[in-house]
């Protein structure tokens, strides 16, 4: 696998790891916060399965700390969940250079968390990334999101939705 940009910039939690939908009590630091919450709301974050669309439909995730939608299939329900790389085993991941600020994941083929750096920002689906594609990551920039496709059972990479409605490419610039 091939990782943008630098190594993240790692700190340790306290000892105790949360469960995977818990709320962490430790806060994370406001301009970190302040960041996510623009990348979210701004809509420009990466990472919009179909798949996931279909499954979540109508639902969203409005709380900075809880950002990304995701399904869990032994529960058959949508949560919103933390960044997987802000509690990995007890270790919060982190992105400080200008170039690279933005935290991504991927798991690998044992589905291990891997963390790291990106220049674009990025919330895709833990449930397709781990259960459903573990080893699968989209680095082409026309076709950055990993989807499953139901029709033929297989992890492909799309187009952002918002690339092509209706012939209109929409995007953020100022991000």
């Amino acid at each position: 696998q091939v990782r943008a940009g630098p190594p993240f910039a790692p700190w340790q939690l306290p000892d105790t790891e949360a469960p995977s939908f818990a709320r962490s009590s430790r806060p994370m630091a406001p301009s970190r916060m302040a960041a996510l919450a623009i990348a979210v709301m701004a809509g420009q974050a990466a990472a919009n399965s179909m798949y996931l669309a279909k499954l979540c439909r109508g639902e969203k995730c409005d709380d900075a700390k809880f950002p990304i939608l995701d399904y869990v299939e032994e529960e058959n329900k949508c949560i919103c969940r933390p960044h997987p790389c802000w509690n990995d085993h007890g270790t919060t991941h982190a992105c400080s250079t200008p170039e690279y600020p933005f935290l991504r994941f991927l798991y690998d083929e044992a589905r291990q968390l891997q963390c790291d750096c990106s220049s674009k920002p990025f919330y895709g689906s833990v449930f397709i990334a781990k259960d459903l594609c573990p080893g699968h990551r989209c680095e082409d920039a026309e076709y950055p999101v990993l989807d499953w496709d139901e029709d033929t059972g297989r992890c492909i990479c799309r187009a952002h939705p918002c690339m092509d409605i209706e012939g209109t490419r929409h995007s953020c610039p100022d991000m």
